[in-house]
């Protein structure tokens, strides 16, 4: 009994790295994809910010400080152009809202973004018809072990490597 214990327990332990380690890659494709068809299905922009020192990843969709219900016959441009983006329910959990931090989740115990190209002040935003404003990567890493999550920028598709 003991003899399978020591034989099984570095496979079991290689198994549960490499689904956090994937599972938090899903998570940076999810975000990216479900940022995408947002603004593609609803015709407003929205924007993936991922910070490798704070293992976050927020999305946000855009929201227009115009008021299109008072009437008139023209928006200022001001009001058109003034808006912010805010945060957006989290797709598979209902009531929950981004950002999601990896060290919160223990699903994700111990994997870090090491590298991210969306960071803060460099965030991707998508489109009404999502296209990404750049490309770029995000590499998780567990252990010894990483995954390289990548947004090409002219089609807009995820990869993972």
């Amino acid at each position: 009994m003991g003899i399978t214990a020591a034989i099984s327990l570095p496979a079991i332990h290689s198994t549960l790295t490499e689904n956090r380690l994937k599972g938090a890659a899903y998570e940076v494709v999810t975000a990216l994809e479900y940022a995408q068809l947002t603004a593609m299905s609803s015709g407003r922009g929205t924007r993936v910010v991922i910070v490798e020192n704070q293992e976050r990843i927020g999305v946000r969709q855009y929201t227009s400080n115009a008021d299109f219900f008072t009437g008139g016959d023209e928006l200022a441009e001001n009001d058109v152009e003034n808006g912010s983006y805010v945060l957006m329910p989290y797709p598979t959990k209902k009531g929950i809202n981004y950002p999601i931090l990896l060290t919160d989740e223990n699903r994700f115990s111990g994997v870090d973004i090491t590298v991210s190209d969306f960071n803060a002040g460099s965030q991707v935003d998508f489109n009404a018809q999502g296209a990404p404003t750049k490309g770029g990567s995000v590499t998780l890493a567990l252990g010894g072990e990483q995954i390289v999550v990548t947004l090409d920028a002219l089609t807009g598709k995820v990869t993972v490597n």
